[in-house]
C-alpha cells in the first residue's frame, strides 16, 4: 500500500541492517563503544570482500552480527 509516496517504511524489525541505538540497547553499551563495534565489523566485512566500502557508515548487516554474536 502506497501513502504519501513512500512504497514501504521500515522499521527496525524489516530492515536489514542494525545502527547504532540497536547495538546500545542489545549490549548495553554506551554512544562512543557502539560505534568503535559497527566500525570494527564493518572493516571485517570490507576486508574480507563481503561489502564494499559504500556500505553505509553506522550500519551493521543484522545478519553478520547475529552470526558473529550467536543471537538467534
Amino acid at each position: 500500500m502506497k501513502q504519501n509516496g513512500v512504497i514501504k517504511q521500515l522499521t527496525k524489525e524489516n530492515r536489514s541492517y542494525y545502527d547504532v541505538h540497536d547495538v546500545m540497547d542489545m549490549f548495553g553499551v554506551s554512544k562512543d563503544k557502539a560505534y568503535t563495534m559497527i566500525r570494527g565489523l564493518r572493516k571485517e566485512l570490507i576486508d574480507s570482500g563481503t561489502i564494499s566500502s559504500v556500505y553505509p557508515i553506522g550500519k551493521v548487516p543484522k545478519k553478520y552480527l547475529d552470526e558473529k554474536c550467536m543471537i538467534v
